[in-house]
């Protein structure tokens, strides 16, 4: 199987796996009765382009006493109904496929929240082989912690510390490199031809690892903001095999 999907395909495909499919967030096409039914589960949803990259047409809504809260950037709406909020989710829904996430309540440094891109490459052999693992701080008040989008690179260790002792950390590391590589390994079923895949992971307030989203054309450049440039040059010295 050979083809090219969007977020919901890759999504729809790894479920399919017993090792992957408990740590995917619900994921749905961006309907009106996903949209409404997915908000009385979670406490908050993001919508996403289907086949959007680098944090671009991203949506978070939450809903508290007051109504359901739209964010966008660092710019948000209320709504005190839910058919106001979907009257204005349309507008954009109607042009493009987007899909509906659930909401992981991401850990936080110093108040802003943070994700993992873990970058997964083909070595000599042709066997996948975590290269790379980094953290991505939000800006201030931001729903995406994309480098592109504002987003500060910085070494995973670093932003655990208020969460996780030395040794606990080191594991920690190792082990989300490792689910990086076992969720690459999955997708490859499918991307045959792929050399490389960004896996974007999130933890929650429990230290639960989510796979977010795999991208199948990952962008290194992040890797060359850290000031240690170890990683980003085993991936290009990767990157020719």
């Amino acid at each position: 199987m050979k083809y090219k999907m969007g977020k919901l395909g890759k999504h729809q495909f790894m479920q399919k796996y017993e090792a992957i499919s408990p740590l995917l967030p619900d994921t749905k096409a961006a309907t009106k009765s996903n949209i409404k039914n997915m908000l009385m589960k979670y406490d908050s949803l993001y919508i996403k382009l289907d086949e959007g990259t680098g944090g671009r047409g991203i949506y978070k809504i939450t809903h508290d006493h007051r109504g359901f809260i739209l964010r966008i950037g660092t710019t948000s709406r209320t709504y005190t109904a839910f058919e106001a909020l979907y009257h204005s989710l349309a507008r954009f829904l109607n042009k493009d496929r987007y899909i509906v996430q659930q909401g992981i309540d991401l850990l936080k440094h110093n108040g802003r929240s943070f994700d993992i891109r873990v970058m997964v490459q083909k070595n000599r052999k042709g066997e996948f082989e975590t290269t790379g693992i980094v953290g991505r701080l939000a800006k201030p008040k931001k729903i995406v912690t994309n480098f592109h989008s504002g987003g500060t690179p910085l070494p995973l260790d670093t932003l655990l510390q208020s969460h996780l002792d030395k040794a606990a950390r080191a594991n920690f590391i190792k082990k989300m490199e490792s689910l990086g590589r076992r969720a690459s390994i999955v997708l490859a079923e499918s991307y045959r031809s792929k050399k490389a895949f960004g896996v974007d992971i999130a933890i929650d307030s429990t230290m639960k690892p989510w796979i977010l989203e795999i991208n199948t054309g990952p962008d290194m450049s992040i890797f060359n903001e850290l000031q240690d440039k170890t990683m980003y040059k085993r991936m290009l010295r990767y990157s020719k095999f």
